[in-house]
């Protein structure tokens, strides 16, 4: 598998993966619940029957009150319909019900009551309106949420990364180390030869030998870790015990510079964090505009018209309506609070200046993480080359060192180093690729743009 299939693999198959799209579609539908409030809401509420049989206190005619004995049977239904009405908080509504009442002592007699259509109103005045900040907030929350989402997938392609490099440096060491063994294991024997037709000094002999050995404890040590890092990027992208992951090694990077400038712009306009900003002053402010409305002076409109009848007859209990309608205007004044609503409102003033004091250190902040990953990653492509040409001369010095060795003009002490520069310049190289790549994946994270392809990154939901 390549570096790209790695990643491909773990950002759909991965547990982090999964977690990540569980975590964004938890968002999805709060922000559904939160849109369905404003959506017409449809009703039906019945009871049938429901029988009383009791004593109770009613008022005569004369002014007295007696306890009668009441014994009736009622039924009703009720189709309600609502809106609510997001810019100014209140709620329209209609309804029809029907009402049926059966008197059980004193002949049975039964009667009707219908109401066909009421149309009514409930609005709050110069209240708090709960629904229009909503309004402007929950669409930033979603879209925030659509962004880490897309932040969180390209956190998955480092960790992926991570791994893949972790794998791939080990099964390097791993083909290195074998080759070392080769190569000490010749080594010994030719200065094994050497020292029986005394050619060479003991310690020429010693020097091979402890080689030799080394050469074959770093090949178990590799062989150890290959297993642990290819149980690792198994483990990471839920792949079977059984399935053998092999890295495909390129030296190979793209030739990628990134603007500062432009990589601080793009993460402004891309990242969460820019849309969190414009939610969190939002919220500020509407703590503020809610501790104002809730100083106890309230207004509150209800109004209803409609028609209704009362008869005995099934059959006529929609006919000659009646008209019946209702309008409420109540009002709530405080004359003396001490001064909560104050307290309370200059409370949440000084929270809102705190909030947007800490919006605009983490403005300061984003730019600031932006440049230093921007600098870092350009910084990595001539960390490359250096470690190539590096990885080459080492590798070149060591079979000079060898050959030389082999025509006696150089002692073991001289193939060892050369060995031990061999093996370091190699990891070198390949920690600079890793490196090229981590940061690569790290600015792609921090600024949700491709400086590949010069391109946002598209920012695509779980379900698509």
């Amino acid at each position: 598998m390549s570096l790209q299939q790695v990643i491909t693999f773990a950002q759909a198959q991965s547990r982090s993966a999964v977690q990540a799209r569980n975590r964004f579609r938890a968002s999805y539908w709060q922000f559904r619940t939160q849109r369905a409030a404003f959506l017409p809401t449809l009703s039906l509420s019945a009871t049938a029957p429901d029988l009383t049989r009791n004593l109770s206190r009613i008022s005569l005619p004369d002014g007295s009150e007696a306890f009668v004995r009441q014994s009736f049977m009622s039924s009703s239904a009720r189709l309600a319909i609502g809106k609510t009405i997001g810019t100014t908080g209140g709620e329209v509504f209609m309804e029809t019900a029907l009402e049926r009442l059966e008197l059980l002592d004193g002949g049975r007699s039964t009667s009707y009551l219908s109401r066909p259509v009421t149309i009514g109103l409930r609005q709050p005045l110069f209240g708090f309106n709960t629904y229009a900040w909503q309004d402007r907030i929950e669409p930033l929350r979603f879209e925030e949420a659509r962004r880490e989402y897309a932040e969180e997938l390209e956190g998955i392609a480092i960790s992926a990364a991570q791994n893949f490099f972790d794998l791939m440096s080990a099964q390097d060491q791993l083909a290195s180390a074998r080759n070392n063994v080769g190569s000490t294991d010749t080594l010994y024997a030719i200065t094994s030869r050497r020292y029986a037709a005394r050619q060479t000094t003991e310690y020429e002999l010693l020097q091979t030998h402890l080689a030799q050995l080394n050469a074959r404890l770093e090949l178990q040590r590799v062989e150890l870790d290959v297993r642990a890092r290819t149980y690792s990027l198994r483990s990471y992208l839920g792949l079977r015990d059984s399935a053998d992951v092999r890295p495909e090694i390129t030296f190979d990077v793209p030739d990628v510079t990134a603007d500062v400038a432009t990589a601080v712009a793009q993460a402004r306009a891309n990242r969460s964090d820019g849309v969190g900003f414009e939610r969190r002053t939002l919220e500020a402010r509407r703590e503020v505009a809610e501790a104002r409305a809730s100083s106890g002076r309230a207004v509150n409109l209800f109004a209803t018209f409609g028609l209704s009848q009362s008869t005995s007859e099934l059959g006529s209990v929609y006919h000659r309506g009646q008209e019946n309608d209702q309008a409420t205007l109540g009002f709530e004044v405080p004359i003396l609070d001490w001064g909560r609503a104050h307290a309370r409102t200059s409370l949440a003033e000084s929270n809102r200046d705190v909030a947007l004091q800490s919006v605009d250190q983490a403005r300061q902040d984003l730019d600031q993480d932006v440049t230093m990953k921007a600098l870092q990653f350009n910084v990595q492509r001539e960390r490359i080359r250096i470690a190539a040409t590096a990885d080459e001369i080492a590798a070149r010095g060591y079979a000079s060192a060898q050959e030389r060795y082999l025509a006696g003009h150089a002692d073991a002490q001289a193939v060892n180093l050369a060995l031990v520069d061999k093996d370091s310049a190699r990891r070198g190289h390949v920690d600079a690729l890793r490196g090229y790549w981590i940061a690569y994946y790290e600015l792609r994270r921090a600024t949700l743009y491709d400086f590949g392809s010069r391109e946002p990154i598209p920012i695509s939901d779980p379900g698509e």
